[in-house]
């Protein structure tokens, strides 16, 4: 009989690809959504629930029969501190509560961040897991406070904690955004000489899957991610070769250039109800004095995995 795993997060970038991946292991996946669509899909090994992250009794009948979960779901972007605190904290520890009054319930796996522990202050230190967190944005503080919650659970639910840094491949929205502004020739450099980690999303989805494969997995934290860092327009350089067009201008944009075009997009995205492509949380994590960079030297150890470069990564995207 196949055992069944439960993806929050499930109809986004990653947790479709992880969803595939779960089933090519012999999993049945439900994937919990705020909305039930029209139709069920057509694999009788995916089954879509409904819950809500703030009802802790619709979470844990969501997670009636199921041995895992995976916890992607979470807001990137958000107006206040309250919307960030309210998806990716508040939400997580229903989902810890609800884990916890599950029979049967064997392991609990949370998609956290690199934001989530902070910027590296210089270039030859890239953040590690002993290193104590100090997150700098309401979404690291909120994504922490998610990862405080997930140490909670019972005894008897083994539960492991990943952090990515940036996560890109084909289909991905935040490349897709990206990459537009590159078609057209413009890209402005928001990050001045800092570097920035990055992984492939098939390779964060193996990791994801063989985190609940291998022992000592268990109450660990891990960064996942290629070892090398890049410069931001390296990386955008880069993504112009992978798309086959002309490497764009790419002026540095002043911090006061970056609130104003903050401010613009979160007045469009409340009038439009769209996601807003910069907002003012985004702006603090830009203009910090250091490099968005971690070393995921603890997960190759453990698991002997290799990671897609950068080159091969974007080529595989466009």
């Amino acid at each position: 009989m196949k055992k069944t795993i439960l993806v929050t997060g499930g109809n986004g970038f990653i947790g479709k690809k992880l969803t595939d991946a779960l089933l090519q292991e012999g999993y049945k996946v439900k994937i919990l959504s705020r909305h039930l669509p029209k139709h069920q899909p057509v694999n009788p090994d995916v089954t879509i629930v409904k819950a809500d992250y703030q009802d802790v009794k619709s979470l844990t009948q969501a997670m009636q029969g199921c041995c895992g979960v995976y916890h992607l779901a979470a807001a990137i972007f958000g107006f206040k501190f309250e919307d960030f605190e309210k998806a990716n904290t508040l939400a997580t520890q229903n989902m810890v509560q609800a884990a916890n009054q599950t029979a049967g319930l064997e392991r609990f796996i949370y998609v956290s961040s690199l934001a989530a522990s902070g910027y590296a202050a210089t270039a030859d230190h890239p953040r590690t897991e002993a290193d104590t967190p100090a997150p700098c944005s309401d979404y690291g503080i909120t994504k922490l406070g998610g990862e405080k919650a997930v140490k909670t659970l019972k005894e008897s639910i083994a539960w492991t904690i990943v952090r990515p840094p940036i996560v890109y491949g084909r289909n991905d929205s935040g490349v897709s955004k990206i990459a537009s502004w590159v078609k057209r020739g413009l890209m402005v450099n928001t990050s001045g000489k800092g570097l920035f980690s990055f992984v492939y999303v098939e390779d964060l989805v193996k990791a994801l899957v063989m985190i609940s494969q291998l022992e000592g997995t268990n109450r660990e934290t891990f960064f996942i991610c290629e070892e090398e860092a890049y410069l931001w327009p390296v990386f955008i350089n880069k993504m112009a070769s992978a798309m086959g067009v002309k490497k764009p201008f790419m002026p540095n944009a002043p911090l006061w250039a970056l609130k104003m075009a903050a401010g613009i997009y979160s007045l469009l995205a409340r009038m439009t109800g769209a996601q807003p492509a910069l907002n003012y949380d985004k702006v603090k994590e830009a203009v910090i004095d250091g490099h968005w960079i971690c070393s995921s030297a603890k997960w190759r150890a453990l698991s002997g995995q290799k990671f897609t470069s950068l080159d091969e990564g974007l080529n595989k995207s466009f």
